[in-house]
């Protein structure tokens, strides 16, 4: 008797928004990325953690503006509060391959802006520009 080895259907699933027509999955990619990009900026979260998402570039700017903060964190012991909300999500599609996003997170102490831009690459959508202000 032989036996068959059956792996799920490949679903094609990407990592990013599969389809820039629903507004809302694309709004909830946005905000979850400026969440986590904001919370490795101020040493919150590892700085691999959108290492799937965002191109090499991104994830450098990220780790040195991590190290920055744990540098002034030293110097200042200042911690801060865990609480950020992401608010004022708004896109532009481009074209079918291009998104570009915007959107502003508040934390208690200040508010910030972020911009990015989303281009669809072989291996699925990739943040390839952050600005964080």
């Amino acid at each position: 008797m032989t036996s068959i080895y059956h792996r799920p259907a490949h679903t094609g699933e990407q990592s990013g928004p599969q389809r820039t027509d629903d507004p809302g999955q694309v709004q909830r990619m946005v905000e979850a990325v400026a969440r986590h990009a904001i919370e490795i900026v101020r040493d919150m979260r590892p700085e691999n953690a959108l290492s799937r998402i965002v191109t090499p570039e991104v994830t450098s700017m990220l780790a040195r503006r991590a190290a920055l903060t744990r540098r002034l964190r030293a110097t200042t012991g200042y911690a801060p509060v865990q609480r950020v909300q992401v608010t004022g999500v708004r896109t532009c599609i481009v074209n079918e391959r291009t998104v570009e996003a915007s959107c502003v997170v508040r934390e208690p102490e200040r508010s910030r802006f972020l911009a990015m831009r989303w281009e669809l690459r072989h291996s699925g959508w990739r943040v390839t520009v952050l600005e964080i202000g």
